[in-house]
């Protein structure tokens, strides 16, 4: 009896305890589990403003000292400088990310729509850093440079500059990056990127700008005067700009005066010699009518098969000897400037 009586007790003393234990349970503050981070909040939790559509976000990368900032579109991938930020002004340089930005897609998607037979179909972002500070020594001769080695775009000296100069840098990235067949350095190279960029796409990031800051108010007036201003564009027909260009050059006009060439270097004209030895050494604008002279003369795809020629070796292309090449094409620009009615009167020099 007594054991049976111990028996109940300790199966009392045992439910009390659950119930007692049940009880805390009950009165114990509830955990609430945290969500597990999804890429989505991740990217919330990164981004530090908005520009437009685009989120400016944390730069993780190996440069994040230099950009500590970072903006992702279809086509580019941008790393904002520190250092430029505080040249400019912050708000001052997200207003001119943003001019750039709502147009800067739909540019890159024009070049790869007009170079689609000689690109491949799936072509990656292209990386596009700020150097305002000019502190790359290319800075002093460009607006804007494709690196092919770092394969990557840098802009310099204004959120202008950049609007101006950036779809020509981005077809260099389709031609010497992505392209099978590279465009040769120099005379094939900036001419293909001229006619892409101004006169095969609409370039809205550069044509949106006022012509003031692009030209200013007396090169506006003058540009009209010379038959090469295109109202409905607020800016020059670039084929008339070329060719009335290189109308100066045969003219003298610019006898004397240092440019940039094709190929990456100076040079200057002289009265006894107003055409030059070599296609490298042509000026930007009479690169582009070249170009233009050899397409309407031998057909478009004659020319654009073989951009992997250097300039030394184009004549030959068409049988030609360079100066007989160089010739026939200035007799070809003197006819069109006179059947088109446009001239220049004094020196002007744009370094497209």
């Amino acid at each position: 009896m007594r054991k049976f009586i111990a028996i109940l007790t300790a199966v009392f003393m045992l439910l009390s305890l659950a119930a007692c234990g049940q009880k805390a349970e009950a009165d114990a503050p509830q955990q609430t589990a945290s969500p597990v981070p999804t890429e989505e909040t991740k990217a919330e939790d990164q981004t530090v403003r908005q520009v437009g559509v685009y989120a400016v976000v944390i730069n993780n990368g190996p440069r994040k000292d230099t950009y500590p900032y970072m903006v992702q579109t279809e086509y580019s991938t941008w790393l904002l400088a520190k250092d430029d930020m505080e040249l400019m002004g912050e708000e001052a340089f997200y207003e001119g990310l943003a001019g750039i930005l709502q147009y800067v897609d739909a540019d890159m998607a024009d070049a790869q729509r007009a170079l689609a037979e000689r690109i491949p179909t799936d072509i990656p972002p292209v990386e596009i850093r700020t150097d305002f500070c000019g502190k790359a020594e290319v800075s002093q001769n460009a607006g804007a440079y494709f690196n092919d080695l770092a394969n990557m775009i840098k802009l310099f000296h204004s959120w202008e500059m950049a609007r101006e100069t950036l779809l020509h840098e981005y077809v260099h990235y389709l031609t010497f990056h992505c392209a099978e067949k590279k465009t040769a350095i120099g005379f094939y190279a900036e001419s293909v990127a001229n006619y892409v960029s101004m006169i095969l796409c609409e370039n809205r990031m550069m044509r949106s700008m006022d012509p003031g800051q692009l030209y200013g108010p007396e090169m506006a007036t003058a540009m009209r005067a010379w038959g090469v201003w295109d109202e409905a564009l607020g800016g020059p027909d670039y084929i008339r700009s070329a060719l009335c260009e290189s109308d100066a050059f045969a003219r003298g006009l610019y006898d004397d005066v240092p440019y940039l060439c094709v190929g990456q270097f100076m040079c200057s004209r002289k009265a006894d010699r107003r055409l030059p030895e070599h296609l490298d050494q042509l000026h930007s604008g009479e690169a582009v009518s070249v170009a233009l002279y050899l397409m309407e003369t031998y057909g478009e795809d004659r020319f654009l098969d073989n951009w992997d020629l250097p300039g030394d070796k184009v004549a030959e292309l068409y049988g030609l000897s360079e100066a007989e090449l160089l010739t026939a094409w200035s007799e070809w620009n003197a006819e069109q400037c006179a059947r088109l009615g446009i001239r220049m009167e004094f020196a002007a020099i744009r370094n497209y």
